[in-house]
Parts: structure tokens; sequence; C-alpha cells
């Protein structure tokens, strides 16, 4: 039964990719554009809120909503470089850390080859770091710390992980579905500290996002708008291809190819469900939440399905293992 799962959701997906075509990207500055122009104002001496409002009124971006307002400690912390490149080589190192403290994670749990392959597969999608203006991306920076989170829990440093959750959570509010998976786990295995730790935080960040909300509504003059498309598009298997590709390497190689690594992904984080839980949540968000352009979204749950696809032979060959097996007897 599951062969036949995913046999038949490969099929469907790539299927759908076959007919995906470019998306049309709104017309105006890209959204890196965008933040660079923050951090350029930042760097002059000007306030967060009153740079960002410029940025986005510059850009015809909708304000009315905080949606479209990014929180202010990521580019506050890229504007405290002396260059976009310095913090860029800073984010690197994070990038090398997370992928380190991965390869030794695999290592711990399966050995050698586990380790070889989670490696590979990580380094394929962390190389997004490398991109031009990539360390403007509050995406790829949330998802790198997901991932420390993911595999500091796997290490046994609990704390770690919550710490890196919970920084990622400060830095892009979508990562609310991973730290709602760790939520879930803890209360599942009766950790009662980090629950209590979970509330501290949620209450913390509530409180930081009301605050943020009200500084983003206060710049708002006659002449702002609201966002002319709404994020609710019910996207489905085609967004989530778009998501799927936004992983690295797979970014230059044809949609088939981000159809498969969606499969792949899913498929090989069965038995880990602090990742299989954020991913799955993800893309139930994704099928019906984002425009087409806002498929760097992907960037958050990249990681986590890398190493999903790192895994994914493995546990292929056990299902078929256990088919040959059950038809065997």
């Amino acid at each position: 039964m599951a062969l036949l799962a995913i046999a038949l959701a490969l099929i469907l997906f790539v299927g759908v990719s076959l007919g995906m075509t470019e998306p049309v990207r709104r017309a105006g500055p890209s959204d890196l554009d965008t933040y660079e122009r923050v951090v350029a104002s930042l760097k002059a001496g000007q306030n967060y809120y009153p740079a960002l409002h410029e940025a986005l009124r510059a850009g015809d971006y909708g304000t009315t909503s905080p949606l479209n307002w990014r929180m202010p400690l990521f580019l506050t912390l890229i504007a405290a470089f002396p260059t976009l490149e310095s913090a860029q080589l800073f984010l690197a190192l994070v990038t090398v850390l997370a992928w380190l403290m991965g390869i030794a994670w695999a290592y711990r749990s399966g050995g050698t080859r586990r380790a070889i392959a989670v490696g590979i597969a990580l380094a394929l999608s962390l190389v997004s770091i490398a991109v031009y203006r990539a360390e403007l991306s509050f995406e790829l920076f949330a998802g790198t710390l997901i991932l420390i989170s993911f595999v500091a829990y796997g290490l046994g440093w609990r704390w770690i992980g919550i710490a890196a959750a919970a920084l990622a959570l400060f830095t892009r509010e979508l990562a609310v579905i991973y730290v709602a998976g760790c939520v879930v786990l803890a209360l599942r295995d009766r950790r009662w500290g980090e629950l209590a730790a979970w509330v501290g935080i949620g209450a913390a960040f509530s409180g930081f996002y009301a605050w943020h909300a009200g500084q983003a509504m206060v710049q708002l003059g006659p002449d702002d708008h609201a966002a002319k498309i709404d994020w609710l598009q019910w996207g489905g298997a085609d967004f989530l291809i778009r998501i799927a590709g936004f992983n690295g390497v797979l970014l230059v190689l044809p949609y088939w190819a981000g159809a498969v690594a969606l499969v792949l992904g899913v498929v090989g984080l069965i038995r880990f469900p602090r990742a299989l839980i954020a991913v799955l949540g993800y893309l139930a968000l994704f099928a019906v939440y984002g425009r087409p352009e806002n498929s760097y979204w992907g960037a958050l749950l990249a990681p986590l399905m890398a190493i999903g696809i790192g895994l994914s032979l493995p546990v292929l060959a056990d299902f078929l293992r256990s088919a040959r097996w059950r038809r065997s007897s």
C-alpha cells in the first residue's frame, strides 16, 4: 500500500509538473531589492519602520496588513555588518555549522552511509547561501535555524533546539508551523519543562508581534493600500512543486525534478516525526496559501526536505523488502 501510494504520488506530481510554466511576476522591485533598500536606510541612520514603509511604498506593495511587514530583527542584524558581503560570510558560517551538525546527527543515528547521504543532500540544498544577495532572505536564514533546531533535538541538545526554533520564529513568523510541531511532541512525551518554555516563548512572541503590528500601522497614511492580490490562492500541487523546487541545485533543474523531490523528501522523513510534522504542515498551508511568486517560501522547509531526499532510498528499500517478505510468506 505504501509503495502504491508513493508511485501514485510521483505520477500525479510529475504529471502536473510537465504542464507548468513560469509564473507571472509582480511588477516593480523584487523582495530582495526592497530589503536591500531597507538595509541601506538603516545604515544611513533611519529607523526601521519608516525605512520599511518607504521601501514597501516604492515597490507598490500592500501596506495595510501587518503580514506584509517583516519583523525588524533580521534586517537590523544584517545592517550591523559593515557590508552585505560580510553579512553573507557570517550567514555562510552559520550554514556550514548547520551542515556539520546535520552530518553528526546522521552519523550518530545511522552510521557512515547515512552521514554521507545526508551530507551530500544538505550540501546541495544549503549551497543557496552562496547566491547573490542570499543574505537578505528571511526564509533562508529561518530555514537554516529550523535545521539547526531539528538536528540539535536529534543530538540530545534539546535546549539548543528550542533556542534555534525560537530564533527562527522571531526571524519569520511562518516558522510557527515548525514550532507548533515541537509543542505537540513535547506534549505527547510529557516533557513539562520544555512545554513551559514553549508557553513562555509563545507569550513573548505574541507580545512582540502585537508591538510590531502596532509600529507598522502607525506608519500608514491616506495613500496606503492593501495588497492587490490575495495570498489565499489555492495553488495546490502546482504551488507545492514550486515550493519543493526552491531548494539549492533544484532551482536550476526542470519542474519535474521538484516534483520528484517533493515526494521523496516526505518519504524519507517517515521515521522522524519532528521533521515530518513540520514538512506536512507547511505543505498543507502552502497548498492553499501563497502566490506563485512566493515560491521562495520553500527555503523554510528546504533543509528538512533535503534530509528526507537523502534518506528516501533506504526507506524505499525497506518497503520493498517488507513487500517481498509478505509475498514469500
